[in-house]
């Protein structure tokens, strides 16, 4: 398939031959796990441009036998980055899903959470290890700026509840809203309690998610396009897939609001 016909923010398959947008996780489910390779393209309309995408793969259901990684657990990749804000070597590690949700889902840089011993480290230094800076176009200005794949803050420097950081959640919800002022300000009364409040009743209790996974991979387009691969191994049913272009911004009135990130298989948190 010819670029030009390969749409923007639009996630491929390809056989050998053909570019085939996927447009559900449903063929992904098999009893044994099988590694594929995906491609999330990029184009833009006019100067080529710089960003980062989140992957985030998961299964929803019960557990199973040699789930990996294991339950509590939520496995952290980044490949190798070069750039104008430094270059980084690839990142494999794991960390506990108490601290990865204190962090995205809440927004917390300290705590006993994040503080607590994990592995050799604690779980506030694996994912900012996990976490890294990379050369990303503001839209307002066009400026090609260094930001941080788990940033708080626009690119103005003021505070974003809808942040770089809160688009690695695995609640929909907080990934289209940000965290409320009213749970960031609850926060102190108990994580679980918190987190309770932002997912309701009626989802998908992310509880059940197994095998989660996720991936960041930094791109340039050359030309107007960047076609970007990443791995996933799924296995069973409810596959859950998300693929979300950080820096990828859509014009409303005066300003630049965030694009929804792909989404296929369950839901995960308040999503309709």
């Amino acid at each position: 398939m010819a670029s030009a016909a390969l749409e923007d923010d639009t996630l491929y398959a390809f056989d050998g031959r053909t570019m085939t947008p996927v447009i559900s996780a449903n063929e992904f489910e098999a009893p044994q796990r099988k590694w594929t390779t995906l491609y999330f393209v990029v184009k833009t309309a006019g100067d080529d441009r710089a960003g980062a995408i989140v992957i985030k793969t998961a299964r929803l259901g019960p557990q199973l036998t040699s789930d990996r990684p294991d339950y509590g657990r939520v496995l952290l990749r980044r490949s190798g980055v070069g750039s104008n804000c430094g270059s980084q070597r690839s990142y494999l590690n794991s960390v506990s899903t108490l601290a990865y949700e204190a962090y995205h889902d809440l927004g917390y840089d300290r705590g006993e959470i994040l503080e607590r011993p994990d592995g050799s480290d604690t779980g506030l230094t694996t994912l900012q290890h996990f976490h890294t800076g990379y050369d990303a176009t503001d839209y307002a200005s066009r400026d090609q700026k260094c930001r941080r794949t788990d940033d708080k803050k626009r690119y103005d420097g003021s505070y974003e509840a809808r942040s770089n950081r809160s688009q690695f959640s695995f609640v929909t919800d907080i990934v289209d809203h940000g965290i409320s002022g009213a749970a960031s300000q609850a926060a102190s009364g108990g994580f679980r309690w918190v987190a309770s409040l932002i997912v309701p009743p009626a989802s998908a209790n992310r509880e059940n998610l197994r095998e989660r996974r996720v991936e960041i991979k930094p791109y340039q387009t050359v030309a107007g396009i960047a076609c970007v691969p990443f791995r996933i191994s799924p296995r069973g049913t409810a596959q859950v897939i998300r693929v979300n272009d950080l820096d990828r911004r859509k014009q409303v009135g005066f300003d630049f609001g965030r694009v929804k990130e792909i989404r296929l298989g369950p839901t995960t948190g308040g999503e309709p």
